[in-house]
Order: C-alpha cells, then structure tokens, then sequence
C-alpha cells in the first residue's frame, strides 16, 4: 500500500512539474486562502480556544454585580457585598478581590507611573500561581498602617533592579510611602493584563462595609464538581438576601458570572469568529477556482487516463492517483501559507498589541500545524473529487473520438463548471455585502461628534499620593497651581483638569437626589455621569455650554455648590421646565448644588453611546486626587511635553505624568476595534472578489476554447459578430443572475447574525447589497469581456478546417 502511494506520489509530481502555469496559480491561490485561515486560526486558537495559562484554568470564574433597572448589565463589586459572597459562598474554593492602583514610583532619578493592582490575600491562591521567588500576602498586611509590600512582576524585577536575585527586602518608594519586595511572579503572570506591581488591598474597616460605592473585580475558583450555573444561582442567593437587609444600597442588584477566560476575550469573540467564516468562505472560493481549473485540464488528460484505463487501471486506482495531485497541490499551498500566516500573525501582533488579549500567547504551535495539515488534505479533496470522478468515468473510444474533433464539447454542456461559478458569485456577494454593512458602519461611527473637540489637544493624567496630599485644599491647590504653569507656556490657549476625561476608558456614575422633587423608593434613585472639573475644562475641550455659565475660580471650597448639567439631564429629569437655579444632590457626600448651566452631550465611555445625563461640580468644591489634563495649544501637541513635565517638576519631582498622549489619539482608540474588523473584513472581500473573477473567466475562457468550432459554424452559416457576443455574455450573465440572487439571500442571513455589532445600518440595508452587487456584475461582466471578444474574433476557416 505505501509503495503504491509512494508511486502514485511521484507521478504527480511529475505530472505537475511538467504544468508548472498551472501549478503556480494553483498554490498562489491557494496560499492565499490557506494562509488567511491558518493566520485567523492561529489568533483564534491562542485567544479563545487554549485554556489559560493557570492550573484548571476552566474553574476560574469573573464574578461581576448588574442592576438591570438602572441599566447596569455588568458593574463592579462593592466592598460590602464581596464580603458577603466571599463568606457565604458554597460553590467556590477561594474567592478574591482586586482592583486597578495607579502607583507612582520615584525610585530613581525620574518618576515614574507603575500599572497596580490591589488585592485580597486569596488573589494568588485563587489563581493557583505562587511566586517565583518569595511570598505572596498575608492577612495582617491587609490591616491599613500594617508594613507596605510589594510582589514585582518578572519585567519590572528585570527593568528596575536588573534582575538580581537578592531583591526581596529592597524598597521601592510608591505614592511617597516605603514599600518591601516580598516577592516576584514568574515570567507569564500578567494579571490582570499588563500589571507591574502588586500590593494588599487595605482598606479600612469601615470601607468593607460600604455598599453603595462598586469598584472591585471578583474572581473565584469553583470547587469540584460545580457549575457555573450553580455558582450563579448560589451568589444570587446570597444578592437577594442582602437586598432585603440593605435596600437602600441593594435593591435590583444581583449578579452575573462568566469563565474568567470569557471575560477576557468577550470584547474579541465575535469579531475572531466572524472573521473565521470570512476566510472559511474566500478558501471556498480558492477551491471552486481549482476545481474549475482542474476540470478544465480533465479535457487534456482524457487520452492519457483512458489509456491508463485500458490497461488495467480501475476507477478507484485513478480517483486515488488524481486525489494524490490535488492533495500535492493542495499541501504545497498550505506550506506557502504557513509562510503567509506567520508574517500574517507576527503584523498582527506587534501592530495591534492593545486589541488582541493574550497576544503574547499567539504563535504557530502544533495544533496550528495540525489544523493546516487537515486542511490541506480536506481541501485538497474538496476541490479535487469531482474532477476526479469526472475523469474515472472515460473510456478509450469517447477520448479519440474527441480528439479526433479537437476535444469538442459544446458551449452550453459544461454544467457542473456553470455550478461552480454560480456558488462563488454567491459567496464573494455574501463576502462583499458583509464587507460593505462594515464599513457603512465604521462611516456612520467616524462621523459621530463626541461632544468635544479634540484637535489640538493634549492629554495626561496626574495622580496624587494621599500620603503627601491629604487634605482636600492640599489636592485642589496643586490642580490650580499646576494648571497656572500650563497656561502660562507659550502655545496654550487653554487648559483644564477632570476627575475622567472623555474616552478615556474611565467612567464615574453617581446616584443623585433632585431637591424639592417627590422622593423615589429606596435603591431606585437616578444615576448620571458625573464630572469634577476645574475652570478651563469645557474651554480646553471645546464642550458647549448651551444655556447659563461655566465654572469660574469664584467657585472655589468657600462659594456655595454649584452644578452644570448635559442636555439629555436636562431632557430627561426637567421636562418642560427650566432646570436653571434648581438643585441637585449627588451621592458621593457633596451638598446640594444649584444647577447654574447646561452643556452639550459627550460620548464619554464609547462612540456608540447616546448622550448620556451627566453633571458636572466644581473641582475645588469636590477635589479628587486623579486628575485627566486637557491642554488646547496652537502648534502640535507633543511638541509640549516636555515643557509639562518640567512645569510638574518644579512644583513637585515626585509626580510623574501618565497616559500622555492627544485627545485625537482616543478618538483613534476608540474606533480601533472597529477599524481593526473593517479592515481585515473588506480586504478578504477583495480577495474574494479577485478570485471569482478569475474564476468566472477562466470557466468562459475554457468555454469558448471548447466551442470554437460551434461559433466557426454559425458564423459561417451566417452568425454576425454581435450575435456571437451577445451568445456568451448571455451565458455569463445568466450565470452571474442566479449567483447574484442565491448571495442575496445569503448576503441578508448574515447580515442578521451581525446586526448587534452594525452602528445605524440595518442589516439589509438596500444600498449597501445594491452597491456590492452592482460592483461584482460590473466586474464579472469585465472578466467575461476578454472570452467574449476572442470568440466573436473566431475566423470560421480555421475553425472548419480544424473540424
């Protein structure tokens, strides 16, 4: 058996290298498909399929609280209630808590800002990870004023003490306080994603009972045998009984759970999986295009297989010998795409690092080889059987009889070729409406006005030490210190600080209480976005004030609360009355302010969002210690950097600035998710596009080659060229009607199964499927021209004489 395979091999590498037009285009197309499939897959098997890199890593689950009335389907955990499920839980083994902690180092000559993490003492041993040297956090290290300690990560171990292995007991100074190294993780610890530095969550008795503020992430390890359905159902237990005791806090919260490994990937999922589909789809049309090239051939080989036949070789010795060739041809393209796919996987990576979770884990690995194997070998037989079985079938007599007539088979017989060019008009309009409803889509997103203008604005956040800055009047007379250095710079025309800055990834939602309005139940108040700004803010971001005034430096600490509110607040909470001089309380302690302006909608969370209601208090009445800079200038905003820092500087060395950058730049960000799936999308529409036109006129190329003497007939008895004309482009275009009505139908399907990830495009929407359609019958019926014309051009003596 091997030795006839080995055999059956040989021949067709033979057979191929004496065809080697034929067998380039063939491992180019190919390639292409292949290589596409095997780089999505190899994205898709790093992201979503391999388990994370902890022991049973299935049973770590990311517990989260949702208010579905107050239109929360995700949100933190508040102290309180983490305290509640950690203690009264029957499903989990270890149950932790962590939270982001911007840190400011200044060990060293230049400060510098770490990414924190705050955690409970079972962080570590819920996720199964010791240290790679040292301990991990004790209970008593949880107590505020207990000694600081810290756990480096492997790269900020090698960046800041060059790796040497007596680090434990140094110190680090954070947030001006002395922190001990007690420990180091292992190389690939990187929770959550891209921390430098761990250290205890300490917070004060009184704080773990606090309730209303959420601001914690849950993880948990089931325990054996548990479900997280089970899980779910036993935290919901325990969410309804602390909404009885605590409704003024509780009421309509509960929670919600997924694997640890779906939380991290849930922002990726759909678009890996829809991109999957896509170049499943352009491989398809790769395999049509060969199997029509192949058949194409079958007319050549005809001869030789019946004399094969005729000498004692059956039907199923040929299929076997013709599926070896196609499955040759099919491994030679999975070998170059494996080329393609790593230089594919590799521009992905380092050019969307911030996109991919896990990106340090995609690499071409054995179940990637494995998975290109299998493909190789299942296209190769896709697009070679039906050749295969076209060819098993011919006789010795039928074959010189048809060389005898030059291989004559009629223009209109070739129906299985006509089917084949069918299907892959219908698949590249599918791909090329799903194509164009993206990026109608991403049209409609550039276009939304996030409510300011981000031009010409710099960006940077600034975070105070609590240690250094504890009084409120200490953290607001550093704000309006540092913001009188920036506005005095050459090329700032103005300049303004908030406690969140638009898009930036960072929300803050309060519930508020509308004074003089009729009380509303317990644990059902309104909530809005909420903004602590200084005077400069709407001015540096260029946010309208549509009624009223802004904040000026008369509303400092000592002048009574006052409160600006957006247009859908004003919308919502006062219609048909003017919200002008009435108050509003928010829930964060503050007194009641009187609303003294309106201001224009922003997008403050994503591009997709609505306005949504938002107030905005004065900084100097509620200082926050984190501050987002806004700094409108004349010239290119970089250009300022380093003047900002110096200003910074010499009003304290030990602060740094962090996430510096423009507001263009988050504008950008915001739409890279988008931008990243529209681009991958339409260009395997393009792929798909080029290689049903070659595959439509290599089939009416064909066509016309086995009809030349069928045209040199009728135009010898008559025919004009026109006649001739309209007899193939009729044939093409009836082709490509019945292709283009079948992608339709698809076309719409899968415009369904993306309508939630469209942004103001219905998913059958009629310009995009009219214009994609137009594009492929315009093209298509270019293709068709080159056959068309060449047939029109048949001399009838030529085609007489050959008959």
């Amino acid at each position: 058996m091997l030795g006839a395979l080995w055999r059956d091999l040989r021949y067709a590498v033979r057979t191929l290298a004496r065809n080697p037009g034929f067998t380039f285009v063939a491992v180019l197309a190919l390639a292409l498909g292949m290589g596409a499939n095997t780089a999505i897959f190899t994205v898709v098997n790093a992201v979503l399929l391999q388990p994370l890199r902890y022991p049973k890593s299935e049973q770590l689950i990311s517990v989260a609280e949702r208010n579905l009335k107050a239109g929360f389907p995700v949100f933190s955990l508040s102290p309180g209630n983490y305290v509640d499920f950690r203690d009264h839980n029957h499903s989990f083994s270890g149950f932790a808590a962590f939270g982001g902690k911007g840190l400011n180092l200044s060990t060293g000559s230049q400060p510098e800002r770490l990414l924190g993490v705050r955690v409970t003492p079972e962080f570590f041993d819920v996720l199964a990870t010791k240290p790679q040297m040292g301990r991990t956090f004790t209970a008593e290290e949880m107590v505020p004023g207990a000694s600081h300690v810290a756990i480096l990560s492997q790269s900020l171990w090698r960046e800041r003490f060059a790796g040497r292995p007596d680090v434990l007991g140094q110190t680090l100074k954070l947030n001006s306080e002395i922190y001990t190294v007690i420990g180091v993780m292992p190389a690939d610890f990187q929770f959550p994603r891209s921390s430098q530095i761990w250290i205890p969550l300490d917070l004060e008795a009184s704080e773990w009972q606090q309730r209303g503020g959420h601001y914690l992430n849950g993880i948990g390890r089931l325990k054996d045998g548990m479900t997280l359905a089970s899980a779910e159902a036993d935290l919901n237990t325990i969410a309804a009984r602390a909404e009885q005791q605590f409704p003024a806090s509780n009421a309509g919260w509960d929670t919600t759970s997924m694997t640890l490994q779906d939380r991290i990937v849930r922002q990726i999922r759909t678009v890996m999986w829809t991109l999957s589909a896509v170049v499943g789809a352009v491989l398809l049309i790769a395999c049509v295009n060969l199997a029509n090239l192949l058949l194409s051939r079958s007319a050549a080989r005809h001869r030789e297989i019946s004399i094969r036949s005729s000498l004692g070789a059956g039907p199923g010795r040929i299929i076997r010998q013709l599926l070896t060739e196609s499955v040759l041809l099919a491994s030679m393209g999975a070998a170059a795409g494996l080329a393609i796919a790593w230089g594919a996987t590799r521009l992905l990576v380092y050019s969307q690092p911030d996109l991919l979770p896990r990106s340090g884990e995609i690499a071409l690995d054995g179940r990637v080889l494995v998975f290109t194997a299998a493909l190789a070998v299942f296209t190769g037989v896709l697009f070679g059987l039906a050749p295969a079985l076209r060819l098993a079938k011919t006789n010795l007599a039928s074959a010189v009889r048809e060389g005898g007539r030059g291989n004559t088979i009629g223009f209109r017989r070739n129906r299985l070729r006509s089917v084949l060019v069918i299907g892959e008009v219908a698949l590249a309009l599918v791909l090329l409406s799903v194509a164009g409803l993206a990026i109608r889509s991403f049209t409609h997103l550039q276009a939304v006005n996030p409510g300011f203008d981000p031009h010409q604005v710099l960006t940077f956040r600034i975070d105070l030490p609590e240690a250094q800055y504890k009084t409120n009047a200490q953290q607001a007379a550093f704000y309006r210190h540092a913001l009188e250095r920036i506005r005095a710079l050459p090329g700032v025309t103005a300049a303004g600080a908030g406690q969140v800055f638009p898009l930036s990834r960072s929300n803050y939602i309060l519930d508020f209480t509308q004074i003089g309005k009729p009380p509303v139940a317990p644990g059902h108040e309104p909530n809005a976005g909420y903004y602590a700004v200084t005077p400069g803010y709407l001015e540096a971001l260029r946010i309208p004030v549509k009624s009223g005034r802004d904040f000026t430096a008369r509303d400092d600490a000592s002048a009574p609360p006052v409160a600006l509110i957006s247009e859908s607040m004003a919308r919502k909470f006062y219609p048909g009355e003017n919200p002008l001089g009435q108050r509003i309380q928010m829930g964060n302690g503050s007194k009641p302010a009187e609303i003294v302006g309106i201001v224009g909608d922003i997008r403050d969370a994503e591009l997709e969002s609505t306005g949504l209601p938002a107030v905005f208090e004065p900084a100097e009445q509620i200082p926050f210690t984190t501050m987002f800079f806004g700094v409108r200038v004349e010239r290119d905003p970089d250009s300022l950097i380093s003047s900002i820092r110096s200003a910074i500087r010499e009003q304290d060395p030990e602060i740094p600035l962090d996430a510096v950058g423009t507001a263009d730049a988050l504008v950008e960000q915001a739409l890279s998710m988008d931008r990243f799936s529209t681009f991958l999308m339409s260009a395997f529409a393009v792929l798909a596009l080029l290689l049903a036109l070659v595959g439509i006129y290599g089939v009416l190329s064909y066509a016309v080659t086995q009809a030349t003497q069928e045209i040199g007939i009728r135009m010898a008895l008559g025919a004009q060229q026109g006649h001739v004309l309209k007899m193939v482009l009729g044939h093409a275009g009836i082709l490509m009607a019945v292709g283009l009505v079948i992608g339709l139908a698809g076309g719409l399907g899968a415009g369904r199964l993306l309508a939630s990830e469209l942004y103001e495009v219905k998913a059958a929407d009629p310009v995009t499927f009219a214009s994609t359609a137009l594009v492929l019958l315009a093209t298509g019926l270019l293709a068709c021209a080159i056959p068309a014309l060449r047939a029109a051009r048949v001399d009838p003596l030529t085609a007489l004489r050959e008959e």
